[in-house]
């Protein structure tokens, strides 16, 4: 479910992951994500502003990674951090749990072929509820 879809003026934070000047405007997208009619995560995504068409019902049905696809945007890579913290008051609330549950996080940074950052994500995770599961490959 899309909780938030407009433009803002990027932070320091977003503006250093993005690649831009801080007050630039880009994208904010905030999702409540939902598995059998319960919340499992509150995602945060902010792109560069004109990268996308960001529709609330086509997000809904097709997901931000298939949009940029389908928008002609080549995703080639990722740097991604998990962590963990409390839930705020906030938070709590819109994942159904209580004030200082755990919380799985996430900051990902997401690249297209030519090396642009295209989409910066903060993600909140229940840990109750939701795992990450990572296939590691061994260079030799």
């Amino acid at each position: 479910r899309v909780v938030r879809n407009e433009r803002v003026p990027a932070g320091a934070e977003v503006a250093a992951a993005l690649g831009v000047a801080e007050g630039t405007e880009v994208a904010v997208l905030e999702r409540l994500r939902l598995t059998h009619g319960q919340p499992v995560a509150m995602l945060c995504n902010h792109l560069p502003a004109g990268l996308l068409e960001l529709d609330d019902a086509r997000l809904e049905s097709t997901g931000l990674y298939r949009m940029m696809r389908s928008g002609g945007i080549t995703l080639h890579s990722a740097r991604q951090t998990v962590g963990a913290r409390i839930a705020s008051r906030e938070e709590a609330g819109l994942l159904g749990e209580q004030e200082g549950a755990a919380l799985l996080t996430m900051r990902r940074i997401a690249y297209d072929d030519t090396g642009r950052p295209v989409e910066y994500g903060t993600h909140v995770y229940r840990a109750s509820r939701y795992a990450f599961d990572f296939q590691l490959l061994v260079r030799n």
